[in-house]
């Protein structure tokens, strides 16, 4: 596992993490919604393809087109800004042994 964290501190480009917090509710019922936070992280995107896709949930093989690695926090529903294209976290692994995260993307719609 040390090698795979290994060549993601060495292949990685800058992008941003997208994630929308909690909405909550007041007294009265009224939504809140949840604040936006954007923070810049360092990771590696390439296509998903082949055997890769065999631990993608069955739903969410054919909108997985891309897998994610990366050292910062990683969790579904986050939104992956790299070079001016938007993905969608749609399935997270964290890898506690390994130091870093894994995640499958789909693509935002422009």
């Amino acid at each position: 596992m040390r090698q795979a964290a290994n060549a993601i501190d060495r292949r990685a480009i800058p992008m941003t993490r997208t994630r929308k917090g909690a909405d909550s509710y007041d007294t009265g019922g009224n939504l809140t919604p949840g604040a936006t936070t954007t923070v810049s992280i360092k990771a590696v995107i390439q296509p998903a393809m082949g055997n890769k896709l065999m631990d993608v949930p069955e739903g969410v093989r054919t909108e997985a087109g891309w897998f994610v690695w990366s050292r910062s926090e990683i969790a579904e529903k986050d939104l992956i800004t790299s070079k001016g294209v938007t993905y969608r976290v749609l399935v997270a692994w964290p890898r506690d042994e390994g130091g870093f995260y894994r995640a499958a993307l789909g693509k935002v719609a422009t």
